[in-house]
């Protein structure tokens, strides 16, 4: 799957979320994520096409391993990701796989949908509130302008997309601890 996403510096969640519910969108309960990201040098973490990061997720009692891969465009990468049993035994695996713990991710995230496109609420640890909105698409499909898609929803549903941010949450914690 090819997952084209674009995110948001969001100052009022409250208000954000009274946006989404007045447009009939449900929004989930509130989940704990904590990731733990692995790259396989450290001295090279820059996101640029073909970078590869691994996660290992913790969500509640429930354990995630992603691969991404970053594509040309800075809002689209390829993605896999399955449940696993153990969340040690998945952060040991990839340390045997030669790959480092680069940084630790922790956030309370929420779900809606709108228009077809996945909503993330999130209020990110040492970051901030953010929006990330978000489609999941078939490799085969070459379609290019889904970043103007989401721009489109996005003022919708009232963010401002001068507001967009282009980092992830890994790299803008990395960047904090430097």
């Amino acid at each position: 799957m090819r997952e084209i996403e674009l995110k948001f510096k969001v100052d009022n969640l409250v208000e954000f979320t009274n946006n989404l519910e007045s447009l009939n969108c449900t929004i989930s309960d509130y989940i704990m994520q904590n990731d733990t990201i692995y790259v396989f040098d450290l001295d090279n973490v820059e996101s640029c096409a073909g970078s590869v990061w691994l996660r290992v997720r913790r969500v509640d009692d429930k354990v995630e391993l992603n691969y991404k891969k970053q594509s040309l465009k800075k809002s689209e990468s390829q993605e896999i990701e399955f449940g696993v049993d153990d969340y040690e035994k998945a952060n040991s695996f990839l340390k045997a796989l030669g790959y480092k713990e680069w940084v630790r991710v922790n956030k309370k995230r929420r779900y809606s949908k709108y228009e077809g496109a996945n909503i993330c609420i999130d209020e990110v640890e040492r970051l901030g509130n953010f929006v990330e909105i978000e489609l999941l698409v078939d490799e085969e499909d070459k379609v290019d302008n889904y970043e103007d898609e989401l721009l489109k929803i996005a003022e919708k549903l009232g963010i401002n997309i001068k507001n967009k941010v282009d980092d992830h949450y890994d790299t803008m914690i990395a960047n904090l601890e430097e």
